[in-house]
Parts: C-alpha cells; sequence; structure tokens
C-alpha cells in the first residue's frame, strides 16, 4: 500500500527488539534446561536416598518448577516480542501500537534492556511518507463536483415551422425570410 511507504524505517528500534527477543529466548531455553536437569537431579536423589533414610525431598519441587514455568513466560514473551518487531519493521506507520506491545512484553517478560530500549525508540519514532505526504495519508481520487443541472440562461428565441417550406424561422417574424410565405 502506498499510505505505509516511509523514507525513514525504524531501524535501531527493530533490531534492538529482535536482539532483545532473541537474547531472551535463549534465556528462557537455559532456564528450561535448568529446571529438566534440577527435575531430573531431585528425583534421582530423592528416589535413591530418600527412601533409604525416611526423608520426602516434595519440598525441593518448587525449585524445578519455578525454573521450568519461568522458562515457558520467557519463551512466550521472548517470541511475541520478536513478532512485534517484524511486525514494527514491515508497517512501520503503526508504531506507536507496536512499540507499546513490545514495551509491555519486555517489561513482564524477560526481554531485557535492548527489547526495552527498542519500545522506546518504537514510541518516539516519527515517519516520513513517502513524497512528504501527511501522516496517515491515504490516496483519494481527485474531487469532481457534481454537474450543475440549470435552466439556460438569456433570452431565448422561441421558434415555429413555416408550413410552405419547412425551415424554422422565428415567432416574432410575419413573413417566412425563405419563402416569403405569409405566417399567422
Amino acid at each position: 500500500m502506498v499510505y505505509q511507504q516511509v523514507q525513514n524505517k525504524p531501524t535501531a528500534a527493530y533490531v534492538l527488539s529482535l536482539l532483545g527477543g532473541i537474547i531472551g529466548l535463549l534465556a528462557s531455553l537455559a532456564f528450561l534446561a535448568f529446571g529438566i536437569m534440577a527435575y531430573m537431579a531431585l528425583s534421582s536423589y530423592s528416589d535413591y536416598y530418600g527412601y533409604y533414610y525416611g526423608i520426602d525431598l516434595g519440598m525441593f519441587g518448587w525449585g524445578w518448577t519455578t525454573l521450568v514455568g519461568l522458562g515457558v513466560w520467557m519463551l512466550i514473551t521472548s517470541i511475541l516480542i520478536m513478532a512485534f518487531a517484524v511486525k514494527l519493521n514491515s508497517n512501520p506507520m503503526e508504531h506507536t501500537k507496536w512499540g507499546a506491545l513490545i514495551l509491555v512484553f519486555s517489561i513482564i517478560g524477560v526481554g531485557g534492556l535492548l527489547a526495552f530500549i527498542g519500545g522506546i525508540l518504537a514510541l518516539v519514532y516519527k515517519p516520513i511518507p513517502v513524497a512528504g505526504q501527511p501522516y496517515g495519508y491515504a490516496p483519494q481520487q481527485p474531487y469532481a463536483p457534481p454537474p450543475q443541472y440549470a435552466p439556460p440562461s438569456g433570452p431565448q428565441n422561441i421558434t415555429r415551422i413555416c408550413p410552405k417550406c419547412g425551415r424554422v424561422v422565428n415567432e416574432n417574424v410575419k413573413f417566412c425570410p425563405h419563402c416569403g410565405n405569409q405566417l399567422n
């Protein structure tokens, strides 16, 4: 669409938000891996030593559960931050919406400082439309006023037809100028 093209793309906001999303994605995978390793270590320890000494290590379940839960939450928010960054780059005229979403998900998720700065840059970005069109300009058809129908102006010549020669003559003449016939 013509009205979504801009001369200056929000490159800094796009790159920082995308990098923040990628770093958050890697951190979420690390949290998931540590959570799974903690579960495997605690469950094998509990199975091996817990029953022998009569110790139940169930109270340590919150540790691996927290790590896995944070990992899943970080994974979801990081993917959303990256998706919003791509939408910002493809549709820069809606920079306010995508910047606000990047900012919110970098705060409630773990997108990090890079995504936070990218969201702020997207919010303060000023697009310059192609060909100097005003912000939010959508090309339209040129305005053409509707045709005016009015009676013709000025005096009108009322005409009649000569009965002898069949030519058109003015109403106010007494004789036909073509054949000389007397008109009533």
